[in-house]
């Protein structure tokens, strides 16, 4: 982040806060002062139904559990192994039309289920990617008609009418047989459920397609909906079915209905059709209480609001509500009547907060403003202070901009929220020269300042902060994972006329005023496109029934338009096909006054962002302290990567998934690349090219022993690179595959270890201590609260001699891992239990403080069950060859089941232990630190390390 942006912004903020003026306050921010205060929360009904799939284990839920914390409590593959991942199988879709799949698949008994982007559902042999079976969805679809769009995968229920998939096709949700993939008749009508109905509009003009999957509640199926962004759109309310009938069940509408909480936050306008608010970014649910939760997005129109005054209840709001009955519990409003199109894009993260033995049951809603609300779950109550900050009114006649906007003072904003001249593109000359001609040409502010007629540049934009990819939350660190993006756009508003009554003017400008109503936000006013997400319509190629279709159907991104009457589809072909462009060139008659609003974005001649790097970043965040732990630039543009410009970040699209082995997978940049990082640092641990960009999130589980990574490779996108087909899944070489530990050369020297600048090789395992290079020393920094740490190479060594130096703290103790592991998967209760634990024999390092204490050079089985394994008489006797200050050296021999150790030069131990030996024949070297609770911070220290192999 370009620091002269961030300290501005923030002064901003501090500026406005200390400004003598009133703020309005909400009455639900009377929020806790930082860190968050954990106090346990009682769920006083107790939970009579379990979903079985909901773990962090199977990924057989949408987004890996209920919850969507998209994590993965498994180990097998971890930080100091990931390097030898491997593409396993890859399943070929052979649909090379796009426009992509986004498709997080699913896991149930051994079957992976996806969807693909003609909006076909297949199952696949997780285990080998071999084809079970594929629906193909336009055989019984209306009129068999083929639809291509986004989907983000199907959902799964079981009970004992059988096993099902639901799978969503534009406005249609299919009853499927999850072992065959045969149509369940039974279900709804002949086997699917029409969302046009039930919805309080006239289903011939509805237009709603689905493109996240729904969540399931018991015998609940709760659906959500994409509706239009433009004007005469559809309301997103969101429904539940019965799962086993497809009976209708209950509605909450996201744009309340007279009488209805919400409905006096709307100046109605008599004859306007109002729509948006909802919830395309999907469900997550608190079986506990029963809840269902949703976030919504604007209300249409997104950039032009003054038809529709108020803060707008429903719209851009975080919702809790009764999942068997739909009754609101609470809500959250992130944005006041937005007219910025600032979403929010994913489904609440449900996370249970822990400090020591206390917790704190919350909701994180994640924004395109890059803004971060963290929530009471019961209450919907920041637990951090939020502030409704003053922001710009608009110049727009007509438009009402809301005067104050809810702004969360921690955690810090995870992109830039405003744009300087000094923020500008340098990556190129030509590239900061046309930045900085866009930016004279244009207005610019802080975030919230309004479209305007000039154009606004707008920091960020639709598609910048988080995207529906989501965040992945580690329980077991408080700590969240997100990618985010940085992609101002260029907000420009500009007015025609809409008439009332019948349609007098010729059918081209008739069509043009049908244009400036629906599809000016993707392809602007004079037609000219936003590529390469949105083509130019300029010398439209495509014959007329051919624009009928795309119209009728949809194509790729872009929706279909049932709202439309025949003669409207017809006089918008019309106008598509004139030879007319800019706007002004037809008279348009009528006495309504409209605004079209055209967003290209802010680039560079090359496609990038035309703001300083990073594009794109990931980013940790601490949530009970509100702090960014780390931030990276993620991804690269290879046109610019071509040219050295290296390390810049791009725009992606696609989620995280952090796992119990210390590691955070993404795909999600136009780079076309599959890459796991330290959860710990942000460092790179491992990269995979894919044939084509992965668009969606990754799925990790475990199936007969093997732990598995996939991602659809589908391309595409709103990044628009090349078209993929690929089903991708990849997992750790099998046993037999595993290359030898060692070369004959590597036996006969010593191999340092550390490098005395860097701790490459090494990665952290293991708890929130910190591990550090100081003067070419490794340094080892204790965080209070913490489980034990492990620094750990990333190369296995079985018989060898140890060399190194080590400094011990006057009250903690420490020590060092040999021939140790991970465990792959929790087994029974506590944290030594845990997947992802560091298990093996381990070498203490600790002063003599008393006798009965271990002193350093003992050896005990760190989270092996079996406590000290030196004899009693070793520990209790102890010895002073330990010096208090200053260095020491230490020395580890391993030759089969003996293990020797020395204290600057004085043997300590000399243990032969055949079980040991048994479990633990081989295993990688680590750097412990003990678990503190309180006080610190300690320092232990380490120095020329250096190993060799025994024969």
């Amino acid at each position: 982040m370009n620091l002269s942006s961030f300290f501005s912004s923030i002064l901003c903020i501090l500026l406005l806060l200390s400004c003598t003026a009133p703020t309005t306050k909400t009455t639900s921010q009377q929020a806790s002062s930082t860190p968050v205060s954990i106090e346990k929360k009682i769920v006083v009904n107790k939970p009579t139904y379990r979903d079985r799939l909901d773990n962090y284990r199977d990924w057989s839920i949408y987004r890996g559990d209920k919850k969507a914390n998209q994590y993965a409590e498994l180990a097998q593959i971890h930080a100091a192994n990931v390097h030898k991942l491997e593409k396993v199988w890859e399943y070929h879709t052979g649909d090379f039309k796009g426009p992509s799949m986004y498709s997080n698949s699913i896991i149930v008994d051994g079957l992976l289920y996806f969807t693909t982007a003609k909006l076909d559902a297949v199952a696949l042999d997780a285990a080998t990617g071999k084809p079970i079976w594929v629906f193909e969805s336009a055989i019984h679809n209306e009129n068999k008609q083929m639809f291509r769009g986004r989907s983000r995968g199907v959902t799964y229920w079981e009970g004992k009418e059988g096993k099902r998939i639901f799978h969503y096709v534009n406005n249609r949700v299919y009853a499927l047989d999850a072992n065959t993939g045969q149509l369940i008749t039974s279900f709804g009508k002949g086997g699917f459920i029409d969302l046009r109905q039930d919805i309080d509009v006239e289903a011939s003009t509805a237009s709603i397609e689905v493109t996240t999957p729904g969540i399931v509640y018991k015998n609940l199926l709760i659906v959500t909906s994409r509706v239009p962004e433009e004007y005469n759109s559809t309301p997103g309310h969101v429904r539940a079915y019965d799962a086993v009938t497809g009976v209708f069940k209950w509605i909450f509408h996201t744009i309340p209905q007279k009488g209805e909480m919400g409905y006096d936050t709307w100046e109605w306008v008599e004859g306007e059709v109002y729509g948006g608010a909802n919830p395309w970014g999907g469900f997550s649910l608190d079986e506990e209480r029963g809840w269902v939760f949703f976030a919504t997005g604007s209300p249409a129109n997104d950039f032009y609001g003054g038809f529709r005054k108020g803060m707008n209840l429903f719209g851009n709001c975080v919702i809790a509500l009764d999942a068997e009955t739909g009754e609101r519990k609470w809500h959250y409003q992130t944005v006041h009547h937005d007219i910025w199109d600032f979403d929010n894009p994913p489904a609440p993260i449900l996370v249970t907060l822990k400090s020591g033995k206390t917790t704190r049951d919350a909701v994180v809603q994640l924004t395109k403003m890059g803004l971060t609300f963290i929530l009471d779950r019961d209450t919907g109550e920041p637990l951090f202070p939020v502030v409704e900050m003053p922001v710009p009114a608009s110049k727009i006649p007509g438009e009402q901009a809301w005067p104050t906007q809810p702004f969360p003072l921690k955690p810090p904003p995870l992109v830039r929220l405003s744009l300087h001249e000094a923020d500008l593109t340098k990556v190129t000359p030509e590239s900061h020269a046309s930045a900085l001609k866009q930016f004279k040409k244009y207005e610019t502010g802080f975030i919230y300042t309004p479209p305007s007629m000039q154009g606004t540049i707008t920091t960020p934009s639709h598609q910048g902060g988080v995207e529906w990819g989501g965040a992945s939350f580690d329980p077991s660190l408080n700590v969240m994972y997100v990618n985010a993006n940085e992609a101002p756009s260029i907000n420009k508003l500009s007015v025609f006329y809409d008439s009332k009554g019948p349609a007098k003017a010729d059918p081209v400008s008739r069509g043009l005023v049908i244009y400036n109503k629906n599809c000016t936000s993707c392809h602007g006013t004079n037609r000219q496109g936003n590529p390469p997400l949105f083509p130019s319509l300029v010398n439209l190629q495509k014959n007329e029934e051919e624009i009928r279709t795309i119209l009728e159907q949809g194509k790729g991104i872009m929706p279909s338009f049932p709202q439309l009457s025949k003669e409207e589809i017809n006089a918008l072909i019309r106008f598509l096909k004139s030879n007319k462009i800019e706007s002004e060139e037809i008279k348009t008659e009528g006495s309504q006054v409209r605004y079209a609003v055209q967003i290209p974005f802010f680039t560079d001649p090359y496609g990038a962002p035309a703001i300083a790097p990073p594009w794109g970043t990931l980013n940790a965040v601490d949530l009970i302290k509100g702090d960014i732990l780390w931030k990276i630039p993620l991804g690269e543009y290879p046109q610019l990567a071509a040219k050295g410009i290296r390390n810049t970040g791009a725009k992606n699209f696609g989620g995280p998934v952090a796992t119990a082995g210390g590691l955070v997978f993404i795909a999600a940049t136009p780079d076309e690349k599959i890459r796991a990082f330290s959860c710990h640092s942000g460092k790179l641990l491992w990269e995979h090219q894919l044939p084509a960009a992965g668009y969606a999130t990754p799925s990790i589980y475990m199936l007969n022993g093997r732990q598995y990574v996939v991602i659809m490779a589908g391309g595409g996108g709103k990044n628009g690179t090349k078209i993929g087909d690929s089903v991708i899944a990849f997992a750790l070489p099998s046993p037999e595959g595993e290359a030898k530990l060692t070369t004959d050369k590597e036996k006969q020297e010593w191999i340092s270890l550390f490098d005395g600048a860097t701790l490459d090789g090494w990665v952290h395992l293991n708890g929130s201590h910190t591990y550090t290079v100081e003067d070419g020393v490794i340094v080892g920094r204790t965080a209070i609260g913490s489980q034990n740490s492990f620094l750990c190479t990333t190369r296995e060594f079985s018989d060898f001699e140890l060399e190194l130096e080590v400094m011990v703290d006057s009250v903690t103790n420490s020590g060092i891992q040999i021939r140790s592991g991970v465990k792959p998967v929790t087994v029974g209760e506590g944290h030594d239990g845990r997947a992802g634990r560091v298990h093996g024999p381990q070498v203490e390092m600790q002063r003599n403080h008393r006798p009965g204490t271990p002193t350093t050079g003992l050896i005990y089985g760190e989270a092996l069950g079996t406590g000290w394994l030196s004899s009693k008489d070793k520990i209790q006797n102890g010895h002073h060859f330990l010096h208090n200050d200053g260095w020491n050296k230490m020395r580890i021999v391993a030759k089969g089941p003996r293990i020797q150790t020395w204290v600057n030069g004085q043997a300590v131990e000399d243990l032969v232990n055949e079980d040991l030996y048994r479990t633990h024949p081989k295993g990688f070297v680590g750097l412990q630190m003990h678990g503190i609770e309180n006080n610190g911070p300690f320092l232990m220290k380490w120095r020329n390390i250096r190993i060799r192999h025994l024969p």
